[in-house]
C-alpha cells in the first residue's frame, strides 16, 4: 500500500494495535508518531496522525502507548506523559 495516497509522507511503522471500542480502525505505532487508520471496503483513511512530546522525546526507554475507550494514552518514562 503506497502511504502517501492517503497523506502519509513518512511511514516508520514499529507496531499495529486494535481496540474492542474502534474494531475497523488501525491504531499505527510509527518512532516518532501514532497513525490512526480506518480500514473501509475501499481501502485506508487517514483519521488522524498524532505527534506528541511523548513521541518526541529521544531516550533509553521506547515511549508505549495505549488505547482506552474514549482516549489514547502515550507515555515516554520515566516522566513524560
Amino acid at each position: 500500500m503506497m502511504m502517501n495516497r492517503v497523506g502519509v509522507t513518512y511511514f516508520s511503522p514499529v507496531d499495529v494495535y486494535t481496540s474492542d471500542f474502534h474494531p475497523s480502525v488501525l491504531f499505527i505505532q510509527c518512532l516518532d508518531r501514532v497513525l490512526i487508520m480506518d480500514i473501509t471496503k475501499r481501502g485506508p483513511i487517514k483519521l488522524a496522525e498524532i505527534q506528541s512530546p511523548a513521541t518526541k522525546e529521544p531516550g533509553f526507554y521506547k515511549w508505549q502507548m495505549a488505547i482506552a475507550r474514549g482516549e489514547l494514552i502515550l507515555v515516554n518514562p520515566p516522566n513524560t506523559i
